[in-house]
Order: C-alpha cells, then structure tokens, then sequence
C-alpha cells in the first residue's frame, strides 16, 4: 500500500508539473494572441485609412475626367478636321497622340531632341503641325520649348 501512495504522490507530482508547463504554455499562446490580434487591429485601421484615401482620390480623378472631357467637347469643333483626325490616329496608335516640347525633350516619348531638330523646329512656322523625329507624334511648342 505504501509502494501504491509514494507511486500515486509520484504521478501527481508528475500531472501537477505538466499542468504547470500546460499552463504556462497557454499563457504564451494568450500572449502572443493578444499580439496578433493587436496587429490585426493595426493592419484593419490601416486598411480603412487607405481605402479611404484611395476611394478620395479616385473621387478626385473621376470628378478631373469629367471636367476634361467636358472642356476636349467644348474644344474639339475648333480645331481643324484635318488635325483632329491626325490626332486620333496617333491616340488610337499609341494611346497617347500629342506632347508638348518641354526644355527640348516630347513629353510624349520623353525623348530630348538633338540640336539638328530643335533648329529645324524653330524654323517652321507657328501654325505648321510639328511631328516628333523620335516618335512621330504631334509637338505642341511652348514657352519652355527651349528653342
């Protein structure tokens, strides 16, 4: 009977220290829980903020296109036929038909024009359609044109 006490003091000895390692280990695991579900919270807050910003911008975008293609409708019946339909061609090619010289580079290819071209160009007339030699879209000449 005794040899059955000291072995049952034994085991519970045994079961109590690995209650005590059970224990500690779901202290852990709270713990780290705890951690993540902050960080989840985080990462949600986070999220909202984008999103918010985004869903703005977006805002501010869609409400830009309107105005554009509101002012491109007004415009469009002053340009010339001929014109408009060189610049749809090219749109339609390349997505992007147009670019302005700017400090000798088309901001259509982004390309800068060697000096050969940028003389030609000056020469030409300013109502005369100037097409880029590096990407053949239509130049729009200005004030920074660098020419």
């Amino acid at each position: 009977m005794q040899r059955e006490i000291v072995a049952l003091e034994r085991r519970i000895a045994t079961l109590e220290d690995e209650e005590l390692e059970v224990m500690e280990a779901l202290d852990e695991a709270q713990t780290a829980l705890a951690s993540v579900v902050a960080e989840l919270d985080a990462v949600a807050a986070s999220l909202e903020e984008t999103q918010a910003a985004y869903d703005k911008s977006v805002g501010v975008i869609d409400a830009q296109v309107s105005n554009e293609t509101r002012e491109r409708a007004f415009l469009v019946p002053s340009i010339p036929v001929d014109l408009l339909a060189l610049y749809e061609k090219l749109r339609a090619q390349y997505s992007v038909g147009a670019g302005a010289l700017r400090q000798r580079r088309c901001e259509a290819c982004r390309l800068e024009l060697n000096g050969a071209d940028l003389r030609e160009i000056a020469t030409k007339p300013a109502d005369e359609v100037i097409r880029c030699p590096e990407c053949d879209r239509i130049l729009i000449r200005t004030n920074e044109s660098g020419i």
